[in-house]
């Protein structure tokens, strides 16, 4: 009787499993494609650097329960450099001047929103990190919590974007750095569409 009981037990808990693993795909399959453009102003120490801020960006997100959405994010993110930096040292007439170079990163990330008021508003949070792919910057920690209002198939997002990696730009004269940021930070505004 025990062993008629245990596999009755392990039958229900394997189509159990089964079950609650068919309705993971099919939720991952009923997802939504998302694509978006942003434009910002640098925040803290990139605004020292950088001028202004854009990017794009294209995410799949899938229900997982009510109201709530997680997926994939993948984008493209340009801080637009902002002058330059001059040293003159008087007494043994070194003049040094370096120009700031623009710095592109692409977020890959893990994203997720919830909805609330019937699905009119959202907050959500990308996480992942940022690879360098032009300019003096590094590479670092990407962080992206955001707040939008869905107009149907148009969504206006307003969020808060944090790359940790920083830029160093040094004295070759001297061989001190002479600029450091801590990272790019920068507030943005933007619209998406929804496939």
């Amino acid at each position: 009787m025990k062993k008629i009981l245990l596999c009755a037990a392990i039958a229900v808990f394997g189509f159990t499993q089964t079950k609650a693993q068919d309705d993971f795909v099919e939720k991952a399959k009923n997802g939504g494609f998302y694509v978006g453009a942003n434009i910002g102003l640098p925040l803290s120490t990139a605004s020292d650097i950088a001028a202004f801020n854009f990017g794009f960006d294209g995410a799949y997100l899938f229900e997982v329960i009510d109201n709530l959405e997680v997926g994939g994010l993948l984008g493209y993110t340009h801080f637009l450099a902002d002058g330059n930096y001059t040293y003159y040292n008087w007494d043994d007439e070194y003049y040094f001047a370096r120009d700031y170079k623009d710095a592109s990163f692409i977020p890959i990330a893990a994203s997720a929103r919830y909805y609330f008021a019937d699905h009119k508003f959202f907050g959500g949070l990308d996480l992942g990190v940022a690879v360098n792919v032009s300019g003096d910057a590094k590479s670092g920690f990407y962080a992206r919590p955001k707040f939008g209002f869905d107009l149907g198939v148009v969504a206006l997002i307003a969020s808060f974007q944090s790359i940790s990696g920083g830029v160093d730009y040094d004295d070759e004269y001297y061989g001190s750095t002479y600029v450091s940021s801590s990272g790019f930070t920068s507030f943005n505004f933007g619209v998406e569409f929804g496939f």
